[in-house]
């Protein structure tokens, strides 16, 4: 059991995402962030959403050092125009993810740029836009909004 949010809205990339960061965001939210020899960054793993006891999950319940938890529950639309939550339940750390998803791969000098597997991202994204959140106490309402890359969270 757990806490659950519903996130309403999307927030704007300019220019869109190409078709290599879209696959790529997307696998990234669809697979569990372990601790792995191989980086923060490796999507691969096998097993269902690279939950695989793979030799390099160096602790299967452990993010990677710097990220916010387990799951990254944002993900492009399908013409990489926007990034919005997939739906997925429990998503904890919204706020944190957004932020580390501009950090790392999307505004101009992200940290994943010159890392292997990123020769087809443009590092280029301004993102902009505001998601409404609301959990599942009454007074659990707030908005996550990012403005020109700058992620902030107003409650209420």
């Amino acid at each position: 059991m757990g806490y659950q949010t519903v996130f309403t809205g999307e927030i704007a990339v300019e220019p869109p995402l190409n078709a290599h960061e879209i696959a790529y965001l997307r696998k990234f939210a669809g697979t569990r962030r372990m601790d792995r020899d191989r980086g923060p960054y490796f999507v691969d793993g096998t097993g269902y959403a690279g939950q695989g006891v793979d030799p390099d999950v160096r602790h299967h319940n452990r993010p990677p050092a710097g990220q916010p938890g387990l799951w990254c529950k944002w993900e492009p639309t399908g013409d990489g125009a926007a990034i919005g939550w997939n739906g997925g339940e429990k998503f904890y750390g919204a706020a944190e993810w957004m932020a580390y998803l501009v950090e790392h791969f999307l505004r101009p000098g992200a940290r994943a740029a010159g890392e292997p597997g990123f020769g087809g991202f443009t590092f280029d994204h301004v993102l902009d836009g505001v998601i409404d959140a609301r959990g599942e106490e009454a007074d659990d309402v707030w908005r996550l909004v990012v403005r020109a890359n700058e992620v902030s969270v107003a409650r209420g």
